[in-house]
């Protein structure tokens, strides 16, 4: 058996081997979201190796190419997101063989760290190979006792935001304070408008505030999740009432049971006061590996949202 870097020519063999290996039953696995997040990401192509024998791919490493930024400075980073071994060849140290070589390159390319959110089977597989834990995300709920009627969810006009977005994204070097992913060009698109996967809506008035949301349907209804927030560094208070507003009737369109909103916000939403639930720590499990930091990755001062962490 042999390690070697992916080609764009293995891509059906590898979305076959992800399917043979984890199913369909969280995410669909299919060319075009492989393409879409590990090719058309805009902070680059994912590294991707492959462990292969007699030309049959027997295992599958990527760790999908991120960025964050801090004062202004770039910090380059990573999430180890897909692996897949063949059913066959499960248990005989492929996953930690090919990620071990994976962290040698990225090290060697300069990456500061590595973070995921991996489920209770891979944790301490994880922890074995020098993952530290975080903690889990913080998420806030708020009840809705006699939800209405779901109404029809109105096709979204991306140009409304189109203005907003190139703001954002060209303001993205200025100096602000808590690590939060930098906003590369194209990526608030590529993220939110591109995904195959996932529907996403917004609610914005075009030129100071953009926030994304996704319904989510489930065994005891449709939750109505707040993703992610962007605001500009002029943003009123009376544009964030606005934005309340707006909130509160699109959550009572959806005819969801409840809103939900995690992330580790500072100021974004400390007006928004939509009667939520003290804040409990089950979002997402989050781990982090140190590559080239000189302390512990556990301890800078994380901003993610939702959309940084969420599954895809």
């Amino acid at each position: 058996m042999i390690i070697r870097k992916a080609e764009n020519e293995d891509i059906p063999q590898i979305v076959d081997l992800l399917k043979q290996s984890l199913g369909e039953s969280l995410l669909e696995k299919s060319e075009k979201f492989w393409k879409w997040k590990h090719l058309d990401n805009p902070f680059g192509p994912s590294p991707v190796l492959v462990m292969e024998e007699n030309k049959q791919i027997l295992g599958v490493r990527a760790f999908l190419k991120w960025k964050f930024t801090d004062l202004g400075k770039q910090i380059k980073a990573g999430r180890a997101v897909d692996t897949a071994i063949h059913p066959s060849f499960q248990g005989k140290g492929i996953f930690t063989r090919l990620t071990q070589k994976l962290l040698e390159q990225v090290t060697k390319d300069g990456w500061a760290l590595i973070y995921n959110s991996p489920n209770k089977q891979s944790l301490p597989g994880y922890l074995k190979m020098g993952w530290e834990t975080w903690g889990k995300l913080p998420i806030q709920i708020k009840p809705i006792i006699f939800p209405k009627k779901a109404q029809q969810q109105e096709g979204q006009d991306w140009e409304q935001c189109s203005t907003l977005i190139t703001k954002l994204e060209q303001g993205a070097s200025k100096p602000k304070s808590g690590i939060h992913t930098f906003l590369a060009p194209g990526y608030i698109r590529w993220r939110y408008e591109e995904c195959p996967l996932i529907t996403y809506s917004f609610i914005t008035d075009g030129f100071s505030y953009l926030l994304f949301y996704r319904l989510k349907e489930g065994s005891k209804g449709t939750e109505f999740r707040i993703v992610d927030f962007f605001g500009t560094e002029d943003l009123k208070r009376s544009e964030m009432q606005q934005l309340q507003d707006r909130l509160k009737v699109q959550i009572q369109k959806s005819g969801c049971r409840w809103v939900s909103i995690s992330g580790l916000y500072q100021n974004s939403f400390a007006s928004l006061s939509l009667g939520w639930l003290p804040a409990l720590p089950i979002g997402p499990q989050v781990t982090l590996r140190n590559l080239n930091l000189n302390s512990p990755p556990s301890d800078l001062p994380w901003e993610w949202s939702l959309g940084d962490l969420e599954l895809f």
